[in-house]
């Protein structure tokens, strides 16, 4: 195909990726991100799928920090365990699932795109398009002319506003509190526990995991490292539109940052957690001085593509956490979006229509059994522990 001007709305992992295939296919692809600076997501912990670092594997360089004599940046725990109340192990399976942070994913990423590449401070607030070209509208008042919008501007998507108004999120009725903490202030018995496993626990109508991700510098050296907490706790309206109100009074419709939970809502999970979680995961979660809150959402496209504007990620389908899919379905979009570019010579509307039925495919595939999961453990209570289906994986388990 001939060489195409690319722009992509939204400077996260699932847009990088875009941006860096795109660009490293032959295109002129410009990522647009309405940050003022790099991104930061609050230290929070991921699993990497094998399509979430794709990208490295496939130049042969693995996840790896910068530079040629660079470390790695993503750890494998062997088991998958769960503990009962009194933190005893009642089971664990071999999975060896990997993890890492979500900024340190970002920054290598970031690294692989041409600094030019990607402009800080770029809000796209609109867009038109005809048959040949397609004008993105900035916030600032400038236009930009390409041949082909990507849409990775999130949950709270501008594009997918544009292309699909009467779509948006839809609240689960649950939250994830989040946190980290380093491995080097918790006890020895509890670093042990964690040491080569990703925990689990089981509570009524609620579930809560644990795991360990890069420390400072992105050491993976066990007792450097850092551990990731992840407790899904039910929030019903009317209460969870307080909760999700700051110490200033401000509405935050995604994301609670760190240090903004109203004392009360942390006073409440914190006497929960003494109450109810395992004397090993109580402790990390009364060790995190700032946890923060993610809101769980449903939300899916009726299509992900219009002429020449698509939309990918958390933009185009939002998943809830529970397979560890979402990152690497964004990924997946990325990398279908420049195997179906590269294998196309001149028809870019067919090459965009074949692509979007294919992804749309993946995402319902992955949010049936994302929402079947969440169903289960927040509100049937059906949940139980060493439950054989319950693995990450956007495909299958482990993929």
């Amino acid at each position: 195909m001939d060489r195409l001007r690319i722009a992509v709305a939204g400077g996260s992992i699932g847009g990088l990726t875009a941006g860096v295939l795109l660009h490293e296919l032959g295109h002129d692809v410009n990522v647009y991100e309405r940050s003022t600076a790099a991104l930061q997501a609050r230290g929070a912990g991921i699993v990497v799928l094998p399509m979430t670092e794709k990208y490295f594997t496939a130049r042969g360089s693995g996840l790896r920090t910068h530079g040629a004599d660079g470390g790695e940046v993503a750890l494998t725990l062997t088991d998958w365990s769960y503990v009962d109340a009194a933190g005893n192990l009642t089971s664990e399976t071999p999975t060896y699932n990997r993890f890492s942070s979500w900024n340190t994913v970002y920054r290598a990423l970031l690294d692989a795109l041409p600094s030019e590449r990607y402009h800080l401070s770029a809000e796209v607030v609109g867009f038109t398009q005809t048959a040949e070209k397609v004008e993105v509208h900035f916030a600032g008042g400038e236009n930009h002319v390409c041949d082909l919008l990507v849409g990775a501007d999130g949950i709270a998507s501008t594009v997918r506003s544009v292309l699909e108004p009467q779509t948006g999120p839809i609240y689960a009725g649950y939250v994830a509190w989040r946190g980290t903490v380093m491995e080097s202030e918790l006890t020895t018995e509890t670093q042990a526990m964690f040491e080569d496993a990703m925990v689990y626990q089981v509570l009524d109508h609620s579930h809560i995991l644990v795991y360990a991700i890069p420390g400072p510098g992105d050491t993976i050296i066990p007792g450097e490292r850092a551990l990731n907490f992840v407790w899904y706790r039910n929030a019903p309206e009317p209460g969870f539109h307080d909760l999700m109100t700051d110490s200033d009074g401000v509405h935050r419709g995604a994301t609670m940052p760190p240090g903004a939970v109203q004392q009360k809502y942390l006073d409440e999970m914190r006497d929960d957690a003494t109450a109810h979680l395992a004397p090993q995961l109580r402790e990390v979660v009364l060790a995190c001085d700032e946890p923060f809150i993610q809101a769980i959402y449903d939300m899916m496209m009726e299509r992900f593509v219009y002429n020449r504007v698509c939309v990918i990620g958390d933009a185009a389908c939002s998943l809830r956490p529970h397979v560890a899919a979402g990152t690497a379905k964004a990924c997946a979009d990325a990398w279908a979006l420049r195997d179906h570019l590269a294998q196309t010579t001149d028809d870019l509307e067919a090459a965009l229509a074949e692509w979007g039925e294919q992804q749309l495919a993946v995402a319902r595939h992955a949010a049936a059994k994302t929402q079947a999961m969440g169903e289960a453990s927040q509100h049937l209570g059906t949940m139980v522990p060493d439950d054989p289906t319950w693995r990450f994986g956007l495909f299958e388990p482990g993929n």
